[in-house]
């Protein structure tokens, strides 16, 4: 169309410009999670197969050097390679091998013959012994790579320099024939040449740094064993290239198109609701307001804006123009004033949230350079605010203080109030003294001058990080759910202490506790057990004991997270009613 300058003007609708902004959010986040998926499973996937081969290699390593003269076997077979019997794969013909060596030696266990008792056999039974061990090493290679899919696993010797290294033996899967240099599987005294990536990852091996090294095609591990007559001696791990970039691939493309079907849909929903309750509802103000300006009657604006009567900002617009031939610059001034008021305590109540959010900790994990724990925590407010609140925090280096709270009552009250709790209690935490102390002292502080009669459950432990021994109050709060080292989650029942804020001069009583290396522990606030379905039943402190008992990592993370989807589900389109707080606290030992 033509605009009065004459000048060509293209006109679009609303919903046209919305659409092209979900367009264009579409492509872009597509394209930069197709990014962070792709480095995520890079990352993950590869920390993975370095613990898959770590895992491999703490099986295997031992079941080498459980033969006492293993170290000297390597370097008698290397020794020997042409005169051994080994290019062979199977186990009735080591354990022929077996008996016709038991039979001369009888009581012979291999494993326990040690290097001066095998120095004693004839070479003929060196040799056989040798033969023997030698295809159950390849035996137990080729077990391994069966079962884990791997490439290769074998034993090899670097030379000093770490340039070059000779094979002792290498696993194969049966596909292919063990044979000849740089066949499918290597056989003893096939040399290699080690590139760089391949002799730093040797050197980090040896002084216990574990990294995947890239080689031709292949991704290596190393595992130093110990330095031997030939050279040093390592057993390694190589997995495919190719196979691992798959992997990676495919993971990063499930993760993208997981949002992109996440954003399409999220798209469609929000231009659908954008058509039905935007779109249609301008269009009709617009032309009762081209209406108005050529009869000037407002009967007829009452008239076409009568369907339009909802809550929503449309409504209050059709209610505006049905009334303003009568007062449309009182009106207006009205409307001004309302809305600025409304979003002046709109943005009251964004910032007090803001606030509350930033006084609870929310960068996990909270302290990473401590690997004798892990904690992780969430709250989620009934409204704008809340009156849950949960702490964490290092009293000292071997102490460290968990709070989960619960103020009564809701919104803005119970929010000022929670700040002023939370701030005594770590306060005088840091002060020192034990819970019970602790919670005295509180108690007496925030009871005087309680007009509004607020009072606080609380529950508060001290833990002495290095031996796991620890205090704990109950002062009316829920029961702590605990798991031990290899157990279920089960919630420790004990007699509580009256909340702090209602009476002076209160005694309250603390237990101790010990946590033991693997043991996890789990407090939130009343809002969990008392999440309401839409049939008004209670999730309650059982459902939330199977909730956590389904988690089976020792994450603390994973574990809130598998409550809070618990609670979803369970919830369903019922609406909240109370704050849901949580907390994990996972003991991994002192380090």
């Amino acid at each position: 169309m033509f605009s009065k300058n004459g000048k060509c003007k293209v006109n679009i609708t609303v919903f046209g410009e919305i659409a092209i902004i979900f367009i264009i959010g579409t492509i872009l986040i597509s394209i930069l999670s197709g990014i962070a998926f792709f480095s995520n499973s890079r990352a993950n996937i590869l920390s993975q197969k370095l613990k898959q081969t770590d895992d491999i290699l703490d099986d295997f390593v031992p079941y080498l050097e459980r033969y006492k003269s293993f170290y000297y076997l390597c370097e008698y077979m290397l020794d020997n390679a042409d005169t051994l019997d080994i290019e062979y794969d199977k186990n009735e013909k080591t354990n022929e091998k077996h008996k016709e060596l038991v039979d001369r030696h009888p009581g012979m266990v291999l494993t326990e013959v040690t290097e001066e008792e095998f120095k004693e056999l004839s070479p003929e039974d060196q040799r056989l012994f040798a033969e023997v061990v030698y295809n159950r090493f390849q035996m137990r290679a080729n077990d391994i790579i069966r079962a884990y899919d791997v490439s290769y696993i074998y034993l090899a010797i670097a030379n000093d320099n770490y340039d070059n290294a000779v094979f002792i033996f290498s696993g194969s899967d049966g596909k292919a024939p063990r044979g000849n240099k740089y066949g499918d599987a290597y056989i003893i005294g096939t040399p290699a040449t080690i590139n760089e990536d391949q002799k730093q990852a040797l050197l980090d091996a040896k002084n216990d740094e574990y990294k995947l090294a890239n080689s031709t095609g292949f991704i290596d591990r190393y595992e130093f064993l110990d330095k031997i007559k030939n050279g040093e001696l390592f057993a390694g791990i190589s997995l495919t290239y190719s196979d691992v970039r798959q992997e990676i691939i495919e993971s990063a493309i499930r993760g993208t198109g997981s949002v992109i079907t996440f954003m399409i849909f999220f798209s469609i929903i929000c231009l659908v609701f954008v058509h039905f309750w935007i779109s249609n509802p301008i269009r009709e103000v617009q032309k009762s307001v081209e209406a108005y300006e050529e009869n000037k009657d407002s009967a007829e604006i009452e008239r076409r804006l009568s369907g339009f009567d909802m809550v929503n900002e449309f409504g209050a617009l059709s209610r505006s123009f049905t009334q303003m031939a009568k007062a449309i610059d009182e009106y207006i001034d009205e409307v001004q004033t309302i809305t600025k008021e409304k979003e002046r305590i709109g943005a009251e109540l964004s910032v007090a949230s803001r606030i509350q959010e930033d006084m609870l900790p929310r960068i996990f994990p909270p302290f990473p350079e401590r690997k004798e724990f892990d904690v992780y925590a969430s709250m989620k407010p009934a409204k704008e605010v809340g009156g849950d609140f949960y702490d964490f925090f290092l009293i000292d280096d071997e102490h460290i203080a968990l709070v989960m709270a619960d103020v009564s009552g809701k919104g803005v009250p119970a929010a000022l109030f929670m700040v002023i709790a939370k701030t005594l209690i770590k306060t005088r935490a840091l002060a020192g003294g034990t819970p019970s102390q602790i919670l005295y002292d509180v108690n007496n502080q925030l009871t005087e001058g309680n007009d509004a009669d607020f009072f606080v459950t609380v529950w508060l432990a001290i833990l002495n990080i290095r031996t796991g021994k620890g205090l704990a109050s109950n002062a009316g709060h829920e029961h702590p759910i605990i798991r031990r080292s290899g157990g279920e989650f089960a919630p420790v029942i004990y007699k509580h202490s009256m909340p702090i804020g209602m009476l002076e001069n209160i005694k309250f009583e603390e237990h101790e506790f010990e946590m033991s290396k693997g043991d996890t522990l789990f407090v939130y606030t009343d809002g969990v057990a008392e999440a309401t379905n839409v049939s008004k039943e209670l999730f309650g402190i059982e459902r939330t004991t199977d909730a956590l008992n389904k988690c089976k990592v020792n994450e603390p993370k994973d574990i809130i997270n598998t409550v809070i989807n618990e609670i979803k589900d369970f919830v369903g389109s019922a609406e909240q009613f109370d704050d849901i707080t949580m907390l994990t606290f996972c003991y991994r030992g002192d380090n």
